[in-house]
This record gives C-alpha cells, structure tokens and sequence, in this order.
C-alpha cells in the first residue's frame, strides 16, 4: 500500500515537473516572430535612411539586414534617438542592439560589439565658406585654438585620439544632442565654426541642407576612419551575435 502511495507520488511529481519544463520550453526565443531582436537605429543617411516600404537601408543598415536574413533572425527595426539609443543599451534589461556605433573602451565595459558593419573615411569637417580654416590643417591646432568654435553631438564618440584632443586642449566647444542636419543648422547660424563629420555624411549633409555656403574640410594628422558597429545589451547575449557575426564575416569584401 505505501509503495503503491509512493509511486503515484513519484508519478505526479514528474507530471509536475514535465509541466514545468514544458512552460519553460514555451518562453519565446530571441530573434524569432515571438520576440524579434529590437534594432535601434536614427535616420542618418547614407548610414541608415528609412524607405518609403518602411524597410532600412543604407551603409550600415544594408549589411545588418543581409546578415540577419541569412542567419534566419528576426528584428524589428526602431527609429530612436541617439541618447536613447544609449541608455536602452547601456541600462536597459530588454534586448535590443543599436547600429553604427563606434567602440571605446567604456562602451565595451556596458555591452557588446559585433564585428565592423562599415569603415568610414578619415574624421574631416563641416566649415562655412567664409570660414578661415583652410583645407589640410592640423585638427590639434584647431582644437587649441581660441579662434574656432567646434560643434560635436553628445554621446558621440570621434575615436580615442580625437576625444582626447576634444577634452585636452583648450580651444572653443559647443555640445548638444540635436540630430546632424540640426546641428549644420547651427553651424549656418553661426553657433560654431566648425563641425566634426565623416566626409561621407558631411556631402550628404550639405546636400540635405541646400546650402552653398558649406564646405568640408579634411585634417593632415587624421589616421584611417573608424569602424561602426552593432552596439548590443548583455542581454542579447554572446550566441546570437555570433551568429550576426558568422555572417558579417561572410559577407565581407574579400
């Protein structure tokens, strides 16, 4: 009678823990229809421009999508600002990977990079036509000097040796979180003097802002441009960015 008892008990407990499991096995899998990888992204062309189709395209934005097809992972793309962007990443519990990032050393502390999605051109800038600042300095001297006003976006990163320089040296800033055509906006009101861009965007930009008096300049002491990235949570974890990874690297130029 008692090992009659005590085999319904062991049977109702493993119907229990079979139920258990099978609750655990239904939670949605990342990167699925059930819970699509968010993808954080600002319209910044020619980095990311949202078409009419409501699809992404663009230098970092077109290399994501194929890498996610072929990887068979679903996401659901978001228009955020940038700030935003960096505190779902930086603090937020729920998955979610932002594109186009640069990576430093205090970014990698609060989340996770994949490989390069796109290198730009070296650092150059946005200058009124009537501006001084002549083709070809050197960005050191220009950062130091008390002749230029220089316009940078917060949360930006311009690569290690320009931040330095930006913090460093004892020349003019002006900082805001506006998006980049606010900021040439700006730059036309004479709120600064010049503006830190890739020449890619900046030509772009110019274009954006139907002005003819902008002009872009390039700087002697600028090295190779950096790459941008996905800038992911932890909580995408390290699996499913291999797999973004894997085909990033099959899809690179050879």
């Amino acid at each position: 009678m008692v090992s009659s008892k005590l085999r319904l008990l062991h049977a109702c407990f493993a119907l229990v823990c079979a139920g258990v499991t099978g609750l655990a096995g239904a939670a949605p899998v990342l990167g699925t229809q059930d819970q699509p990888l968010r993808l954080l992204y600002q319209e910044r062309p020619p980095y990311t421009t949202l078409k009419p189709d409501t699809t992404v395209e663009g230098l970092v934005a077109t290399p994501v999508q194929q890498a996610l097809a072929r990887a068979g992972i679903v996401a659901r793309w978001e228009l955020t600002p940038s700030q935003r962007q960096l505190l779902l990443v930086q603090s937020g519990q729920e998955p979610v990977c932002a594109l186009g990032w640069f990576r430093n050393p205090e970014r990698e502390k609060l989340g996770l990079f994949s490989r390069p999605l796109y290198r730009d051109l070296p650092m150059g800038g946005l200058v009124r036509t009537d501006a001084t600042l002549a083709d070809g300095q050197s960005l050191q001297a220009t950062l130091a000097s008390p002749q230029f006003t220089v316009l940078t976006k917060e949360g930006y990163s311009y690569g290690a040796d320009i931040d330095r320089w930006l913090t460093q040296l004892p020349g003019r800033r002006a900082s805001t979180g506006s998006e980049p055509l606010q900021l040439v906006r700006m730059l036309l009101a004479r709120r600064a003097d010049l503006l830190l861009v890739a020449p890619e965007e900046g030509q772009l930009l110019i274009g954006l802002a139907a002005s003819d008096q902008l002009r872009l300049v390039r700087f002697s002491d600028i090295g190779p441009g950096l790459d941008r990235h996905l800038y992911c949570n932890f909580s995408v974890g390290t699996d499913l960015l291999r797999r973004i990874d894997r085909e990033l690297e099959r899809l690179a130029p050879r």
